[in-house]
């Protein structure tokens, strides 16, 4: 369901004022008293996140609570510093204004941290695949995500989406799997 969305017409740069409020239109209000995790992209990917970062905080003041995930993929994940590099906050900021935000990177090598959700089958796999299957390919995959996922009412995706050197494309349903899932 589409809430809200901003075109910009060919040559037209969108400002910040018409990206908050098509965010405010399509956001606020909508998660009051609920718990919500939003995705974001490392530093490998770029979009203006810091003001993203603020908007979405402000917008989204009446959640109950509202945390912010680097999918990782299995990318290293980013140290304290960076992690407030990447959303453009400073450390007093981190200890004052954003102190009930939650900001963590994904674990992805940590087994403990990931929940089982199902198995998909060697056969379903091949059929999927169909001439491109190769042994490599072999056995049964499990579909493992982030534990501390299943724990809120509602995922954000707040990311970009651009072509990827292995897997075709960036972004959409790529913050779940691999972005916040096992190595699998």
């Amino acid at each position: 369901m589409i809430f809200s969305k901003l075109i910009a017409s060919s040559g037209q740069v969108i400002t910040d004022e018409a990206v908050f409020a098509a965010l405010q239109q399509g956001l606020d209000g909508h998660f009051r008293g609920q718990k919500v995790l939003v995705l974001i992209p490392d530093h490998t990917r770029s979009l203006p996140l810091p003001f993203l970062f603020r908007s979405l905080v402000d917008i989204l003041r009446d959640a109950h609570q509202l945390d912010f995930m680097v999918a990782l993929g299995t990318h290293p994940p980013l140290s304290e510093a960076d992690l407030y590099r990447l959303v453009g906050i400073t450390q007093t900021e981190r200890t004052t204004i954003y102190k009930h935000v939650g900001l963590f990177n994904h674990v992805w090598n940590d087994p403990s941290s990931l929940a089982q959700l199902g198995t998909i089958p060697q056969a379903q796999v091949q059929a999927v695949a169909g001439e491109h299957w190769h042994p490599s390919l072999a056995g049964d995959i499990e579909v493992c995500i982030n534990k501390a996922a299943l724990k809120y009412d509602h995922i954000l995706i707040l990311g970009p989406t651009f072509p990827h050197e292995v897997a075709g494309f960036s972004g959409g349903a790529k913050y779940l799997f691999p972005g916040i899932s096992g190595s699998e």
